[in-house]
């Protein structure tokens, strides 16, 4: 089957690879603190704003009138028109101390529905590919689907605490203390592109957060689906909480487990 989306699969993953190249180099120039509606610390960096530009850029150049959305500051409303949802680096406070644990995510959204995505982490050199047609894969080579394992043998990632509701903070707090002695281990890796490279590769076995802006959690969404990946959809739809898993029967036990101890 040909890939109807192999060329713009090159030329993301070229430009997101040129343009972590440039940053991985750079000591991130000036920063600035950014706000939220929490109060929490969190901030954006000249490299954020020089990534996101080189790789519209590029992209551009490529498929002159297709639209953006991206974290810094590019505010287009999604439509049916071709969009590319961009986070020029994911994990920017990780990156700003020199934590290895960032990237830099895009996924193309054609009528409102992703149909391929990239997830580059430049430090150990990892480029993650997705579309329906050609599979994930990992630097070039397929990656294999993964079983499930019981809860108690899973390693679950979390998001960050969320910067929109304090709300969800909350209930994020409370999962962490119902689940703590239910799996293997917790992770918090501080990075979405990390949570669902991960996710999708079969290193970790379970995922949640709480999803908010597209850039954050649809890249890596759509990869994990074509990965195989079991989606909690009720969830999803009715309290925006992501509880993404290998297999729907690790879902159903950490429903049943763990959720069941909190208030969603």
């Amino acid at each position: 089957m040909q890939d109807p989306y192999s060329r713009e699969l090159e030329v993301a993953a070229d430009a997101v690879r040129r343009a972590a190249d440039r940053y991985v180099r750079s000591d991130g120039g000036p920063s600035e603190e950014k706000e939220n509606a929490v109060g929490s610390y969190d901030l954006v960096t000249y490299s954020d704003r020089q990534a996101q530009e080189d790789i519209i850029r590029t992209i551009s150049a490529e498929f002159p009138g297709d639209l953006f959305i991206a974290e810094e500051g590019e505010e287009n409303s999604l439509t049916d028109a071709r969009t590319w949802v961009i986070d020029p680096i994911d994990g920017t406070l990780n990156y700003e101390r020199g934590i290895p644990m960032f990237g830099t995510q895009l996924v193309l959204m054609v009528g409102k529905e992703p149909v391929m995505s990239v997830i580059y982490l430049p430090v150990p050199e990892e480029m993650f590919t997705a579309t329906v047609a050609d599979g994930v894969r990992l630097n070039g080579m397929p990656v294999k689907p993964c079983g499930g394992h019981d809860l108690k043998k899973c390693i679950v990632s979390t998001g960050d605490f969320s910067r929109k509701k304090q709300e969800w903070r909350d209930i994020h707090y409370a999962l962490i203390g119902a689940m703590k002695d239910e799996v293997a281990r917790i992770r918090m890796f501080g990075a979405a592109c990390v949570d669902f490279a991960y996710l999708a590769s079969g290193r970790t076995d379970i995922h949640i957060r709480f999803v908010n802006k597209l850039w954050d959690f649809m890249p890596g969404l759509f990869m994990a689906r074509v990965s195989g990946a079991y989606v909690d959809e009720e969830l999803l739809s009715e309290k925006r909480f992501l509880l993404l898993t290998r297999t729907a029967e690790e879902a159903s036990q950490y429903r049943d487990i763990v959720l069941s101890q909190i208030d969603m």
